[in-house]
């Protein structure tokens, strides 16, 4: 297993970054590597369930994501999911406000690489490094579009 968290800081109201992210239909506008949902079941709210496909070095594998927490308080906001299939893993995001703005934190906790071919020719220390950049990418998608949206 590998933990690792990446945090970045967006221009835009906790409340707008929030409601956007947890929103399964935006996720592949920014989530590097994942695909249009081919099912969504929820809003992303607690037990919605997004199937879908995660891509790494342009090879498509089904992914489940399943949203295990989701919750705003004055002082901020949680959303957690669970990924099965190829990529198992834990997401998530802490949204904190900051200076006008909501620093975003993701926590994910990557169970390994695919039990198929690719995952036997691909190193694990590899797709480690490929999950952590592509969480970063994800981050700065999110804080493009929040900012740009919030300067509209």
């Amino acid at each position: 297993m590998t933990v690792f968290k990446k945090s970045i800081f967006i221009n835009a109201p906790l409340e707008e970054v929030y409601k956007y992210t947890i929103n399964p239909e935006n996720w592949s506008q920014f989530y590097n590597g994942l695909s249009e949902a081919e099912r969504i079941k929820g809003d992303g709210e607690v037990g919605t369930i997004v199937k879908t496909k995660y891509s790494m070095l342009g090879i498509h594998f089904p992914v489940k994501i399943e949203v295990t927490a989701c919750e705003m308080t004055p002082e901020g906001a949680k959303w957690s999911g669970d990924m099965t299939g190829n990529f198992p893993s834990e997401q998530t995001s802490i949204y904190v406000p900051k200076d006008d703005g909501t620093e975003l934190t993701f926590e994910i906790d990557s169970s390994g690489t695919p039990e198929n071919l690719f995952g036997k020719i691909i190193d694990k220390l590899v797709t480690d490094k490929m999950e952590e950049n592509s969480a970063m990418h994800t981050l700065e998608n999110i804080k493009a579009i929040c900012e740009g949206a919030h300067s509209v």
